[in-house]
């Protein structure tokens, strides 16, 4: 369907306007008004039969179309990413572990060292002040440490051109502890019920209400 077509359709769905208009303002208040506004929502199933002659065929069409494109997008487009973004997710994590190794390593050694440090001042204290030399052992002893010196952990190498960057995403472990402030009703389920159980519906803080449904014969 061309350009022009579809403005010659647009064209004829135009007159429709006014009586969907009318239909949308219009009040049933009365025996007559329920019978008008009968009259007008069969002139406006009239007129809605000859638009779905002119567009539903060609809707169909273009409805396959999009729907194969769509699948063809997903196979060779979406999937992939996906499978790209589930490796940098896994690399992630392991660079991430890996760094966190290397960290708990470097500061591992800064203790032991610092403790070494210790050992050794004390035993030069205690040499000292065998030797009659208490005075020296207590500067010894109060004198300040020197700081520990340990090379810096070494990060994971990162592919020139990539950041690493945090991401955080939430994923319910346990539904029945969220507190009711981030959930949400589930509309599908609950209208579900109201049609199984109709007038006899019941559930806190919704309302049930028949709005019927009026079926016309084609």
């Amino acid at each position: 369907m061309n350009d022009t077509a579809i403005l010659e359709i647009e064209k004829k769905a135009g007159e429709m306007i006014p009586l969907i208009d009318k239909a949308r303002a219009f009040v049933v208040a009365s025996e007559q008004t329920y019978i008008d506004a009968n009259l007008i929502a069969a002139q406006i199933v009239e007129q809605v039969k000859e638009r779905e002659k002119e567009l539903l065929p060609p809707k169909e069409t273009a409805t396959k179309t999009w729907k194969a494109m769509c699948a063809l997008v997903k196979k060779y487009i979406d999937e992939p990413k996906e499978i790209v973004t589930i490796l940098d997710r896994k690399r992630y994590a392991w660079k991430k572990e890996e760094d966190r190794k290397r960290e708990e390593e470097a500061e591992r050694l800064r203790k032991e060292a610092e403790k070494k440090q210790e050992e050794e001042r004390l035993a030069l204290a205690e040499r000292l002040e065998s030797n009659g030399m208490k005075e020296q052992a207590n500067e010894v002893l109060d004198a300040p440490m020197s700081p520990v010196e340990i090379p810096a952990a070494i990060s994971v190498v990162k592919p020139a051109g990539q950041a690493n960057i945090e991401n955080w995403q939430a994923t319910v472990a346990n539904a029945e502890l969220v507190p009711r402030e981030w959930c949400a009703p589930d509309l599908v389920k609950i209208g579900k019920y109201a049609k199984m159980m109709k007038g006899e519906a019941k559930i806190l803080g919704v309302v049930f209400q028949d709005v019927g449904t009026v079926r016309r014969n084609k």
